[in-house]
């Protein structure tokens, strides 16, 4: 097939990105808690998963230029290799998870009448441009109104980008004040037509007026990240070499894939296209096909697609290499059909596509039934753990004594589970008789003071206390032996996978042929699942596994130390835990004057805290090095939601640097300049703060400064550009020829540590220094520390500085200390 543009007339792109991903961050967090729901309800709420995402404007270029001309217009075509796909509006809905149905007309008369028209662009004469509304949402404090304006937001600058001068569509302030109508509009249609009209910005006759060594300039409008997403689903391969697909089939496809690459050189993915796929025999998806799960979506369902005429070129079901498809990659229900059961045998099918899709059935079929009967197991076992949490036990006698058969003597009689009649039981009275002995248990069961006796054993002995069973087996009468469970999992063979016995952590461990068998019954053998196992299967037809109640022990409050797991977007304004609050409340009230807390950085009294949380006290060395220490934790600890490329320093680095530059104009005091050398050296390899990181992995270094008894500071240090940034909550406070004087052993220092430990063509002139503007302003003298901590931890998580109202600064005061003393920040 033909190219739009001849190979050799293929030109370098001086591109021009319009779609900005970083409003999305700024939309969600300039709204309060209400309207952030809301807006992870809403139609745009998926965008969140994206909102940290590069995009890379060669991988986009590379496709477009090997466009190839078919009869198609609504759909474009691309030849990789020797090998076809397909970016239509199939694959653009698959991708972005945007709804794509009937579109209405637009009268842009009616969006005149809108209250957000009416009340903040009144006086701009029917036109309002994309820059207009961004200040109007900063500067809005009408929560509704503002929300409104975020939604927007995401048109103007997400999905349909375009100049920031470029007047709006007004008919979308109309659809805006009804929130029903815009949440299921079909803005993934409207965004995907003008998405499209990318690949034909590089189609005339002006590329061919520029040298293969020019670079043609042009913009990318719309969402340009549906096309990068959709070349790394196309070609699998591309995807694993340039991007990370991250675990589990994630729908939309888009929050599947995490490419944080800034420049990518744009001939090492044309020789990816041209050479690699053919070298490599590389797989080509003609069409991106949903899978059973993406099928029954709403936004897939609900798609109209767009009529265009036919080209036999393209209009295949599969080109020569579409058989070679692996199994993990091959798309599971047709287009345009909801999922079928086999084919019938009239149909000209591919019989390896038939094999699957009964394999798929197969699988889906055997993952409800296993997922059922565990789901009835763990309903047996939360009642059975609620038993033994409780301390319960039956008395010598009691009324559920057992008698030589196994059976207690009461007068309902339970009979022992046997696998071999299963059969003959009626599907909905399966499991019934063993949850009789469950709930008789727990109904009949009576409290009891009784002491434990030490279990026979080598290595194993009896303890006392409330909530331990002297034997497991007392807790019941009698119940049903648990078989062990295999989960089906994609990665790894079933035949390979080991089944593992867990023991009930707050009982002793202990051996069926350790108990009399008239005790125990048929089985004592029971299965806990942690929810903490990292390596656990994941995926589709995976079980998402519980904890068992009884690996959390009873003398921890239910309330306390939140934990978070797979954290996707980092809360800056998270509330601060009460149970924390309560828990250094409780301290304080009993703490003496001699009481500490031993934290990472310090030892720290209750007089460490009362400061940390008054908000009249200024914030002490040991204050905003202890935040700082949690800051790095959480950055190791959530390592995806945080840069990797700086180093957060503590606030005696800067006092090591001053001395080491005044020891550099006293050659008198060599003994003192060694030791602050090998000082300076830990700071640089990493071992020093705790926590650290090597300059060498490096671009930047964050560090608080403090004016001597005087006021706070945070320093950004940008190694690549020898720049130092002061950003600085009260500028009053530090003149700018005192700001330079300050500023000196840092623009001296670092660079000759540069030079000497980490790379030796680094060039040790002196760094410059500016003081950023336009930060929020603390509101009165003491809050410096806190606004230093916040620019740093904010910096790290790519948040502007400019955009994040700190406001409520005893709230910080409040949360940091609690979460200070809890030894944990929350994500």
């Amino acid at each position: 097939m033909e190219y739009f543009i001849d190979v050799e007339e293929r030109v370098r792109g001086k591109i021009s990105n319009r779609c900005k991903l970083e409003i999305i961050n700024e939309v969600y967090y300039g709204l309060d808690s209400e309207h952030q729901q809301k807006f992870t309800d809403s139609c745009f709420g998926h965008l969140l998963s994206v909102a940290e995402i590069k995009i890379s404007l060669q991988i986009i270029h590379q496709c477009i230029v090997r466009a190839v001309r078919t009869l198609k217009e609504n759909e474009v075509w691309c030849k990789f290799g020797n090998k076809i796909a397909r970016f239509g509006l199939e694959e653009f809905v698959l991708i972005t998870g945007l709804k794509a149905g009937e579109l209405e007309s637009e009268d842009e008369n009616l969006g005149l009448q809108s209250d957000l028209i009416q009340k903040y662009f009144k006086k701009s004469k029917g036109k309002v441009v994309r820059k207009q509304l961004l200040i109007a949402f900063r500067r809005c404090g009408n929560q509704a109104d503002k929300f409104k304006m975020g939604l927007l937001l995401m048109l103007a600058y997400v999905l349909l980008s375009a100049e920031e001068n470029t007047s709006m569509n007004l008919w979308w302030f109309h659809v805006v004040d009804n929130f029903d109508r815009f949440n299921s509009y079909a803005w993934g249609k409207r965004s995907y037509e003008y998405t499209r009209g990318i690949f034909n910005q590089i189609k005339g006759e002006t590329v061919k007026k520029y040298e293969r060594n020019e670079r043609y300039p042009y913009n990318f409008h719309g969402f340009p990240l549906a096309i990068m997403i959709w070349a790394f689903e196309a070609i699998p391969g591309l995807g694993k070499q340039f991007a990370h697909r991250l675990e589990g089939d994630r729908i939309p496809r888009m929050s599947g894939w995490d490419f944080q690459q800034t420049k990518l050189d744009g001939e090492t993915v044309s020789k990816f296209l041209d050479t690699d796929i053919q070298i490599m025999q590389l797989m080509v998806k003609r069409t991106l096909v949903p899978s059973q799960e993406e099928a029954e979506e709403e936004f897939y369902q609900g798609m109209t697609p767009l009529d265009d005429v036919e080209d036999s070129r393209v209009d295949k079901s599969l080109d020569e290499d579409g058989i070679e498809e692996s199994e993990e990659d091959e798309p599971s229900v047709p287009m345009h059909q909801p999922p079928r059961d086999r084919p019938s045998s009239s149909q000209d099918n591919n019989v390896v596509e038939v094999v699957r899709q009964e394999m798929r059935e197969l699988e889906s079929r055997l993952v409800r039934v296993i997922n059922g009967r565990c789901d009835h197991i763990e309903a047996k076992l939360d009642r059975l753990l609620k038993l033994v949490g409780s301390g319960a036990s039956q008395p010598q006698g009691g009324e559920f004594q057992s008698d030589k058969s196994g059976f207690h003597s009461d007068t309902r009689r339970f009979h022992t589970y046997s696998p071999q009649h299963e059969d003959n039981i009626p599907e909905e009275n399966k499991g019934r008789e063993e949850d009789c002995v469950f709930e008789a248990a727990v109904e009949k069961s009576v409290n009891v003071e009784e002491q434990v006796t030490p279990i026979q054993g080598e290595g194993r002995r009896g303890s006392t206390g409330q909530g331990m069973l002297s034997n497991p087996s007392t807790a019941i009468v009698v119940y049903r032996e648990m078989p062990r469970i295999l989960i089906p999992d994609s990665k790894h063979r079933l035949e390979e996978q080991e089944p593992v016995d867990v023991v009930m952590s707050n009982q002793p461990e202990q051996s069926a042929e350790s108990c009399p068998k008239d005790q125990v019954g048929e089985s004592s053998t029971i299965l806990l699942e942690d929810e903490t196992d990292e390596e656990s299967p994941k995926g589709r037809g995976q079980r998402k596994r519980r904890k068992g109640k009884a690996l959390r022990t009873p003398w921890t409050n239910p309330l306390k130390r939140r934990k978070f797991k797979n954290v996707t977007v980092y809360d800056p304004f998270r509330e601060v835990d009460p149970a924390k609050v309560s828990d250094l409340k409780e301290w304080m009230e009993k703490a003496s004057p001699r009481d500490a807390v031993a934290l990472a950085i310090c030892d720290a009294g209750r007089t460490f805290f009362e400061d940390l949380h008054d908000q009249s006290r200024w914030l002490t060395g040991d204050h905003v090095d202890s935040a700082l220490f949690h800051i790095r934790e959480r950055t190791v600890k959530y390592a995806n939601l945080f840069r990797q490329d700086c180093a957060v320093l503590d606030s005696n680095f800067w006092q090591i640097v001053e001395n080491a530059f005044e020891d550099r104009l006293n050659t008198g005091r060599k003994n003192s300049d060694d030791a602050f050398k090998k000082m300076l050296v830990d700071y640089v390899e990493g071992a020093a703060p705790v926590l650290g990181k090597p300059w060498k992995t490096c671009r930047y270094l964050y560090l608080p400064y403090c004016v001597p008894n005087s006021h706070w500071f945070a320093v950004e240090i940008d190694l690549q550009e020898r720049q130092i940034h002061i950003f600085d909550s009260l500028t009053s406070m530090v003149r700018e020829a005192k700001l330079g004087n300050y500023m000196k052993p840092l623009k001296v220092v670092v660079p000759r540590l540069m030079k000497k430990y980490v790379n030796d063509n680094y060039n040790t002139s002196m760094f410059t220094h500016h003081r950023s503007k336009k930060l929020p302003v603390q509101d009165n003298g003491s809050d410096c520390g806190l606004f230093t901590v916040k620019f740093i931890e904010f910096s790290l998580a790519s948040l502007d500085l400019n955009l994040v109202q700190l406001k409520h600064m005893l709230m910080w005061r409040q949360k940091m200390a609690a979460e200070i003393f809890a030894g944990e920040f929350d994500p």
